[in-house]
């Protein structure tokens, strides 16, 4: 039933978005018709400090559909050019529709629709992904609800985008997946004035996997619209989500020597016998969100603004298992529980209001002072009293007050911002950031961003019920403190980035159980969390260079991190490389476009963190290292006027060069995986 529902769901947001996409005229200009600019919203953020891409561009190349001043149809309709198309994304500032086809499309066609250099996806689409980057996963929230192995396909409020198009846009994503099952991610906008835009998107996916237990069923909605009034004094923008992320989770594998044998019936890896064969996680999320600001004065120069923020967003996280020992040869491997089956649920509730006011003047910049509220609610069903016979509560309540001011400095080569944010009633936090952006023109630039936070723990380490007996705890741990400085050089030549982190008392996940199997794997997994009380170094450099020759070219980027701690709390690869050789040329009399290549990835061996499904986040071990494989993937894509189709193979060499690839200790990488997926943008 429940496949059903989403995937009628998902049929229904595809007709509604054709249906659109060719029946919605009623913002397309007649021929001879002046084609007014867009929604021209506020880029200016009022109390915040997020960094903007300084250094992005919308480069119109010869394989832009509508790279023309304008199309004519033979209706007498005109349409747009492309540039004024338009997103704004409150990290990443402006942009338009994007219908080049080029090296960064490749590496962005994959679930989650962007690159994701730094992290390891697991063998079936929609599971989590390991990270091999420690900074790849960051919510930027006042305390965090936690399972963050289920957060890497949640659209937070930051990753919403909002439009302004001269007539009805549209977006389809079609991607095959490992096994039975689909991905589509569909998104339709359009303006009813130039004021107001309205928008609506799904991203759904099912996808069956390879091995036994593996079903993933995600889905994303999002709808929300902007206005702004005519004198541009007030302007809103608003947004309402749905999501869920359902995995079957089978604990990896018991014996991991049958998969890195290839004889049969081993192939097949539904014949590997996994830790869990009848256990799900289920990870929902509801929100609302809407931001408006007002302007108290008619001038262009010196602007009086306030602005108000206001989020509620609902979480639940839900892990079952019918049978807590599928297996009555061994001890359960999750511990002890209270009964013979696990239905384990949370609820999380959060209010936010923010409210700003700011001063902006195109001399001295813009300064804001602001204050906020925040109340959360953690809650589960039941009252558990442990071995020691202390008390855990059914929940944990949090009011915060925080007050803060930010500065922001945009001119035409300098953009400089400083955000502050303290707490003032309620737990203690802080959050400092300084940032500074130089282009000396368009193809070289420099940015600098120091930032000092001082996190709440998430409050899966503060508090956590399950039925399984040892993972019941109510802790009062200290602030994680993180001290991180960052720098970007982009030039023509290459482009480098390098970050250093100073983290003191680091909050993680660790095994009690240290009993190892003939593996060499954990027998058991008997997890605590832990505080780190020592400081922990960490280095990064990466370097970015696409060579080009003729239709030719070589894009390299290559990661170095070095960690310096007593303990092997913080564990990355020391190198981390992808390098793709690709050609790229026209047919058909440029009717087609297309690129093909072959791309190389690969990271050095190391202590990779280990995935607990009960818990939905991952534990620090130092049993196994995994790394040291390569990985090659082949495509081939082709683009059609506004249609991109891709043909990818993945891994292809999974074959020939041994099974001993995973992404965790007791998972997997995926094996030879067959791809086909396309993308379309209709305009009119």
């Amino acid at each position: 039933m429940y496949f059903c529902v989403k995937f009628a769901s998902m049929r229904f947001i595809l007709t509604f978005v054709l249906l659109f996409s060719f029946t919605c005229f009623g913002q397309v200009r007649k021929s001879g018709q002046k084609i007014k600019s867009g929604n021209t919203l506020n880029t200016t953020r009022v109390g915040t400090a997020n960094s903007v891409d300084r250094f992005s561009s919308v480069n119109l190349s010869d394989n832009d559909s509508l790279k023309v001043k304008k199309i004519i149809t033979k209706a007498g309709d005109t349409v747009a050019p492309i540039s004024e198309y338009k997103i704004f994304n409150e990290i990443k500032g402006a942009s338009t529709f994007d219908t080049i086809l080029n090296l960064k499309k490749q590496y962005a066609f994959n679930y989650l629709r962007k690159d994701i250099f730094g992290k390891l996806q697991f063998s079936n689409d929609g599971q989590t992904f390991q990270s091999l980057d420690p900074n790849v996963l960051n919510v930027n929230n006042v305390i965090n609800v936690g399972f963050n192995a289920r957060r890497f396909s949640y659209l937070n409020k930051e990753d919403i985008s909002y439009y302004s198009v001269p007539t009805p846009a549209s977006e389809l994503m079609y991607r095959s997946v490992t096994g039975k099952g689909q991905n589509l991610d569909a998104l339709i906008t359009m303006n009813t004035s130039e004021q107001f835009n309205v928008f609506l998107g799904y991203r759904g996916l099912r996808s069956q996997g390879k091995y036994v237990n593996q079903l993933t069923s995600n889905g994303n909605f999002r709808i929300g619209s902007s206005y702004f009034t005519k004198n541009k004094r007030y302007q809103f923008k608003n947004h309402i989500t749905f999501q869920d992320i359902s995995n079957e989770e089978n604990g990896g594998l018991v014996f991991t020597n049958n998969f890195e044998s290839s004889n049969e019936p081993f192939n097949n890896r539904e014949q590997l016998r996994v830790q869990i064969e009848e256990g799900k996680s289920l990870f929902k999320g509801l929100r609302g969100y809407f931001d408006h600001s007002f302007q108290f004065n008619k001038s262009e120069n010196n602007k009086t603004l306030i602005r108000h923020q206001f989020t509620y967003e609902y979480f639940s996280n839900v892990f079952q298992q019918a049978n807590v020992k599928p297996f009555n040869d061994r001890q359960p491997y999750f511990g002890e529980s209270f009964a013979s089956g696990i239905y384990d649920k949370v609820r999380h509730m959060r209010f936010e209001n923010s409210v700003d006011l700011a001063f902006d003047s195109k001399t001295v910049g813009l300064f804001a002072v602001s204050a906020g509220m925040y109340n959360f609610t953690h809650r589960y069903q039941s009252i558990v009293i442990d071995a020691a016979s202390n008390k855990i509560p059914n929940q944990l309540k949090d009011d915060i007050i925080t007050l803060g001011g930010s500065y922001m400095l945009n001119k035409e080569h300098l953009v400089a911002d400083a955000y502050f944010k303290q707490s003032v009633i309620g737990r203690s936090l802080t959050d400092l950031k300084i940032n500074a952006a130089f282009n000396l023109n368009e193809s070289y630039g420099i940015e600098a961003t120091y930032q000092l936070e001082s996190r709440i723990p998430d409050y899966t380490y503060q508090f956590f019920q399950s039925g399984y007996i040892g993972l019941n705890w109510l802790n009062d741990f200290s602030n994680e403190k993180y001290s991180t400085l960052n720098a970007k050089v982009i030039s023509p030549f290459i482009n480098l980035e390098g970050t250093y982190q100073l983290i003191t008392d680091k909050l993680y996940f660790s095994n009690d159980a240290l009993a190892t199997d003939a593996n060499g794997r954990y027998a058991q997994l008997l997890v605590t969390p832990k505080q780190y009380g020592k400081v922990i170094n960490y280095f990064m450099v990466k370097a970015q260079k696409d060579f080009t020759f003729n239709n030719w070219g070589i894009d390299n980027t290559v990661m170095f991190q070095q960690v310096i701690q007593d303990n092997d709390i913080l564990n990355v690869p020391q190198f981390v490389t992808r390098n793709t050789i690709y050609y790229q040329d026209y047919a058909f009399r440029k009717a087609l476009f297309f690129q093909t290549g072959i791309t190389f990835n690969y990271f050095t061996k190391y202590y990779a963190n280990e995935y607990h499904p009960v818990l939905g986040d991952f534990i620090v071990q130092d049993q196994i290292k995994i790394g040291n494989f390569p990985m090659f993937d082949f495509f081939l894509n082709l683009k059609i006027k506004t249609a991109q189709i891709y043909i990818n193979v993945d891994h292809f060499n999974s074959k020939f060069t041994g099974y001993n690839y995973y992404n965790s200790p007791t998972y997997p990488y995926r094996d030879l995986t067959f791809r086909l997926g396309m993308k379309w943008n209709f305009f009119n």
